[in-house]
């Protein structure tokens, strides 16, 4: 199964039952034919912005980012501050350094965040190129990163 697919399981699967722990949701995932191991779902779990909140009876239950209003400025702001080591404007270019291994989720919060200041943005392992449409757009975009 295709890491789509599962993704698309889990949500599905919390948000038609009231999901305490990982173990829980492994063993509803294999009711459903699906076998996965304790590591992979925490991965999920990461990369599908799940939290818990206090469901109907009171515990902390999984739930969607899509069920809360998360603002990706602010989760972007908090990222920055953990893994982003500089950010560098020339011209319409902007560079962001982050710790290895980090630049993709920077990426993905910046497409999340939409700026129309933003033409796009490509990331490796450690940098994340943004392109603006104009220096000025750059430079606003990187007085509201920094």
């Amino acid at each position: 199964m295709n890491k789509q697919k599962r993704q698309w399981l889990i949500k599905q699967t919390i948000l038609e039952h009231p999901v305490e722990n990982q173990e829980q949701l492994a063993s509803l995932l294999e009711k459903r034919g699906i076998t996965v191991s304790q590591s992979t779902i925490s991965r999920d779990i990461k990369e599908m912005y799940l939290v818990k909140q206090p469901g109907e009876n009171g515990k902390l239950v999984y739930t969607t980012n899509a069920s809360l209003s998360i603002n990706p400025s602010k989760i972007l702001k908090d990222k920055i501050s953990d893994v982003v080591l500089h950010v560098h404007r020339t011209d319409n270019l902007i560079i962001i350094k982050t710790m290895p291994g980090n630049a993709h989720a920077i990426g993905v919060l910046l497409d999340k965040l939409g700026s129309p200041e933003m033409l796009g943005c490509i990331c490796g392992n450690d940098t994340c190129l943004v392109i603006s449409q104009s220096p000025e757009a750059a430079q606003s975009f990187y007085d509201h990163l920094c």
